[in-house]
């Protein structure tokens, strides 16, 4: 019917061809000075609301539970020297661990308060 010879020469200039415009119109930076107004920057920070301060109410629950801590810790040793717990060694091995352990809390307590002030 019809004679549709390829020929694979034009058809390779063709893809250059179309390679070359859509590179050429990938490279073309948009012209951006005309379509954003002088003034949108204002315009937009106008419409933002103010904020408004936030209040902040500092909370000290690390030294409520140390205190907490150390009162318990003094009844501990309080009702073991009331019993006499310390004849046996596991009594004076836990009455020195507890005894440590409020020691340890005091020191960080005390250095804490003296950091702070």
């Amino acid at each position: 019917m019809f004679d549709d010879s390829m020929n694979p020469e034009a058809e390779a200039q063709a893809a250059r061809e179309l390679d070359a415009r859509i590179v050429e119109q990938l490279e073309r930076l948009p012209d951006l000075s005309a379509a954003i107004p002088a003034d949108f920057a204002a315009r937009v920070a106008a419409k933002v609301p103010a904020r408004r301060p936030v209040s902040v109410r500092t909370t000290h629950y690390g030294r409520t539970l140390m205190m907490f801590g150390l009162v318990v810790l003094f009844v501990a040793l309080v009702v073991l020297a009331k019993h006499s717990f310390t004849t046996s060694p596991i009594g004076v091995a836990v009455e020195w661990t507890l005894c440590i352990q409020f020691l340890a809390f005091a020191v960080w307590m005390g250095v804490q308060h003296f950091r702070s002030n």
